[in-house]
């Protein structure tokens, strides 16, 4: 397993990971379901008498420690250890998420009234405290490495993975003159996937380079380290999702607009927009997630590293267990958004959103999603729209990306700009979808 088993044992990147965004597009008046997933009053006296989601998917990942050059990296050969420009902290962070909508969809059932249901797979995994000099020096083959003591800190790494099935309802609560205001909820039944942790205290690891037999150089470390996961890893189960473990979340929003144009005249009656809403509250019960506490103070060499099976196996067999405990509870990556649009004219816009994040990142076994802020021009018409949407991303710095909706398709990047004139870039991010829209 070679260095990467240590590596993991301190960042915990041994689990899989998926989770959530649409950068820009989801602030389009024609998102449909798209914008209920972040506003579940969005559905009502949209633009679509009914909407069928086909598929689609979003994914994102991001850090503050390496900084790549993607145009290098698409012409292969690319190495993060002896290309990319590393930027060390005590406390670097990272998230990656997927988020996957399978067949959906919603209707307006009367005038002031819309329903949606919908289906979803979603998995996050986020990192923080971990320190970055020390994930180099793991990083690096044995015999170019060093001796060296490094402070770890108090890393902490999750990942959380579910499918959802979601109900909607949104309504008009207020429709006068030039004042208009909608409200909407989300309940939805949560099926658990996987969970699994690493959770350090007071880490701290000396390295003793052995120059004549690089596989007996030691680790020293101390500290302690919780490790967790939710499928029976210790008798060889791979990770599933698991139907007996479930659990429930909800979704809150609502919409104000000031209206100043007429009921017959093209494009949205709005000058401008603001909504607000908090998503994803709730958790999952994983009845099956094993968690064992270990003291980490000892040494094991290179070689114990090597020929270890697995990580866990890796710590039964060189540390002391000093507690172990079965299911735990898992929060979703609960969100508050805010959202304020401005109708130039009837094909000109400027929106300006953000998210934050209402989950400790630091806590044990914590689902969380790092702030967001986005600003987004946006020329929007009946059949397309097309948004360049500048994001500040808490993990990875400003994003600028780039999308279009052409009638049932959309596709587009919060980081495609970024990614292609910056040679430090540290964040990625796609999403695509596939629709059948029935427009009013």
């Amino acid at each position: 397993m070679k260095r990467t088993l240590l590596l993991c044992f301190l960042l915990g990147s041994f689990f899989y990971a998926r989770g959530q965004s649409y950068f820009g597009y989801r602030d389009d008046n024609f998102a449909g379901i798209q914008g209920l997933l972040f506003n579940p009053s969005a559905i009502v006296e949209s633009k679509y008498k009914a909407e069928i989601i086909i598929s689609s998917v979003s994914a994102t990942g991001q850090n503050d420690l390496y900084g790549v050059n993607f145009i290098r990296v698409l012409d292969g050969g690319y190495s993060l250890e002896n290309d990319a420009n590393k930027h060390f902290k005590a406390d670097n962070k990272g998230n990656f998420n997927i988020d996957v909508l399978g067949p959906s969809f919603m209707i307006e059932i009367a005038p002031k009234h819309s329903v949606a249901l919908f289906s979803r797979v979603r998995s996050v995994t986020n990192f923080v405290g971990i320190n970055g000099e020390l994930v180099d020096q793991v990083n690096k083959d044995i015999e170019e490495s060093d001796s060296f003591l490094i402070a770890g800190g108090n890393p902490n790494a999750v990942t959380n993975s579910w499918a959802e099935i979601g109900a909607s309802y949104a309504t008009v609560l207020l429709d006068r003159d030039m004042h208009f205001i909608k409200g909407g909820i989300t309940f939805k039944y949560l099926m658990a996937g996987v969970n699994g942790y690493v959770n350090g205290r007071d880490i701290n690891v000396v390295f003793n380079k052995n120059e004549t037999i690089p596989a007996l150089s030691e680790y020293y470390s101390s500290g302690t380290i919780k490790t967790a996961a939710s499928y029976d890893y210790q008798n060889g189960e791979d990770a599933k999702f698991d139907a007996a473990s479930a659990g429930v979340g909800i979704d809150l929003g609502l919409t104000y607009e000031y209206r100043t144009n007429c009921h017959n005249c093209a494009g949205n009656r709005y000058k401008f927009r603001v909504a607000a809403s908090v998503t994803d509250i709730g958790k999952l019960n994983y009845k099956n997630v094993v968690e064992n506490t270990y003291n980490l103070t000892g040494n094991v060499t290179q070689d114990d590293i090597d020929n270890a099976d697995d990580i866990f196996d890796f710590f039964d067999s060189n540390y002391t267990k000093i507690a172990s405990a079965k299911g735990v509870k898992a929060n979703l990556p609960t969100m508050a958004h805010t959202n304020f649009d401005w109708n130039i004219n009837n094909m000109f816009y400027l929106n300006l959103s953000s998210d934050f994040g209402l989950v400790d990142a630091k806590k044990v076994n914590a689902t969380a999603l790092p702030n967001s802020v986005t600003f987004t021009p946006r020329y929007e018409v009946r059949q397309f729209s097309f948004y360049l949407p500048v994001t500040w991303i808490e993990y990875s710095g400003t994003q600028v990306g780039v999308g279009f909706r052409a009638g049932p398709l959309f596709i587009g990047s919060g980081t495609f700009v970024s990614n292609f004139v910056s040679n430090d870039s540290k964040a990625l991010n796609l999403y695509a979808e596939l629709k059948i829209p029935i427009l009013h």
